[in-house]
């Protein structure tokens, strides 16, 4: 069922309105440590807008897509530094940035 959840659902538990009820009391226990909302928010809105783009086939020429993909890995990194770093090592992600013209 989690699985069938669409990013939506997920990007807008970070948003100001649920820090009190969600990020205080639930969130910040899946991340490290010191995390604040705006942390994940932030990072999580932007990857949010890319997602519409590409869902609306909108063209990507001017989307700063090394940003987006530093916004992936800083996201993970909250989570876990070991989950950001097996990301960074196994994802063909880097290549493809730097291979495209």
């Amino acid at each position: 069922m989690i699985a069938e959840l669409p990013f939506g659902f997920w990007r807008y538990l970070t948003i100001r309105q649920r820090h009190d009820p969600l990020w205080v009391h639930y969130l910040r226990t899946g991340f490290r440590r010191g995390t604040d909302r705006r942390d994940v928010d932030n990072p999580v809105g932007r990857l949010h807008q890319l997602r519409n783009r590409v869902a609306h086939h909108e063209p990507l020429i001017v989307a700063d897509l090394s940003a987006r993909h530093a916004d992936i890995l800083t996201v993970a990194r909250l989570i876990s530094p070991t989950l950001r770093d097996y990301l960074a090592a196994h994802s063909p992600v880097s290549t493809a940035l730097a291979d495209r013209p």
